[in-house]
């Protein structure tokens, strides 16, 4: 499936017809260089590329690993929303790939990612972490403890305030602090998308911040857009020593992903990759190779 973007307007004109059978775009001396045609001569050789990737790969295939995987046991810890009269909202983000430790139970863990409270469905800052080692006297103790203190190992700092390595930043719920969530991820790779080898970088998604049993299509969440020097300051020419520096540049198509979970009755797929589905946490797809086309057909 091709791009669905339409560039054949202002101020692009790529007017290419694969009908009109047009391979190359000649220029010649003496009469200017129109804008389509450079346009176009892109999507002459985008459109090689298309064809050759639609024999080998049907689109949406996972080309270069990429791969999708799930937990559905994620520890998670909720945390009070403000500690000796700081709002740790404020140093939430500071704690993700970080390791933290019980002050009580020794036990350490890394914290893989957070929520805020706005975000979360039971209004408290919750992290989501991995435990790695345990503690208490015996070593025995697995958890951290509801109402405990939490310390890290690297220095915290907002605004003009600096939390010191080995003093306590947070502190667990009173109750029921201990959760358990389930989420889904998709590693860095590349895949075929309308046309086109995509990067996709590595991403993941709840399913259920607070349970363990989802249901959902897990996917990617394709969209295309038009950016401009506005937009990307990067856009604009970068030829220091020229009367052209800094003047505004060509606009860029533009293929973004995104992993997002849907419904299992909602089979809206325009957009969409289906990488993932879990019913009741069984799983029922996925896609842990690349999905052939013309070639497999071929090969069988």
């Amino acid at each position: 499936m091709a791009q669905n973007t339409n560039l054949n307007v202002t101020p692009y004109y790529d007017d290419f017809s694969k009908d009109k059978n047009f391979y190359r775009v000649l220029f010649r001396p003496g009469f200017p260089i129109q804008a389509r045609e450079l346009t176009t001569m892109q999507s002459i050789l985008q459109n090689q590329i298309e064809n050759v990737g639609s024999h080998l790969f049907k689109d949406g295939a996972m080309v270069i690993p990429g791969q999708v995987g799930y937990d559905l046991t994620v520890d998670a810890i909720m945390l009070q929303e403000s500690f000796l009269g700081a709002d740790v909202e404020q140093y939430r983000e500071q704690l993700n790939d970080k390791i933290i430790t019980g002050i009580t139970t020794g036990v350490k863990a890394k914290v893989l990612f957070s929520i805020s409270s706005t975000d979360s469905d039971k209004g408290y800052i919750t992290l989501f972490v991995k435990y790695i080692e345990s503690g208490g006297d015996d070593n025995t103790q697995q958890t951290f403890a509801n109402n405990e203190q939490l310390i890290t190992d690297v220095e915290i700092t907002f605004g003009t305030t600096l939390i010191e390595i080995g003093s306590p930043f947070a502190q667990l719920l009173p109750t029921a602090a201990l959760q358990v969530g389930s989420v889904a991820y998709v590693q860095q790779g590349v895949y075929f998308i309308r046309g086109f080898f995509v990067d996709v970088p590595y991403q993941y998604i709840l399913l259920d911040q607070y349970g363990s049993n989802p249901s959902y299509r897990v996917g990617l969440d394709i969209q295309e857009s038009i950016i401009t020097p506005e937009d990307d300051l990067s856009l604009n020419d970068n030829a220091a020593g020229t009367s052209n520096y800094a003047a505004p540049g060509s606009h860029r198509f533009k293929i973004t992903t995104k992993l997002i979970k849907k419904l299992l009755t909602d089979d809206a797929d325009k957009n969409f990759i289906e990488l993932l589905r879990i019913n009741n946490s069984k799983v029922e797809k996925l896609v842990d190779r690349s999905a052939y086309d013309e070639l497999e057909r071929g090969l069988a």
